[in-house]
């Protein structure tokens, strides 16, 4: 299995488009061995707001969640994944009129291996 993890940048996308995180993914079900590819988001000290675009290069586009909530209080918080996936960027956006853009958030990709 293979497995990456990282941080959300803290800040709004609205204020700064450099507040993004892009996160090249690998290839599911691709020529390289890989298998199944899981995004998933966690929380924590409070509730974090985050917009979400995917690319997909079969596609030639961008999927786009625009409010996907990441709850501090529950566990990770899965997107899913399609053939033709090469990207996911990442920003914040505010949960509410409190919302400073600081809480720590954090990604997870995971994948395996097929077997042979």
């Amino acid at each position: 299995m293979a497995l990456v993890i990282g941080e959300i940048k803290s800040g709004f996308l609205a204020d700064d488009k450099a507040n993004g995180t892009l996160v090249p993914i690998p290839p599911q079900d691709g020529g390289l061995g890989w298998d199944k590819v899981y995004v998933s988001f966690g929380s924590d000290f409070g509730d974090v707001t985050l917009r979400v675009a995917i690319y997909n290069a079969t596609a030639k586009a961008w999927r786009i969640t625009q409010k996907l909530l990441v709850p501090q209080a529950g566990g990770r918080v899965n997107i899913p994944i399609q053939d033709g996936d090469q990207k996911v960027s990442v920003g914040r956006v505010a949960t509410d009129a409190t919302d400073k853009g600081t809480w720590p958030c954090g990604y997870m990709i995971e994948t395996t291996l097929k077997a042979a």
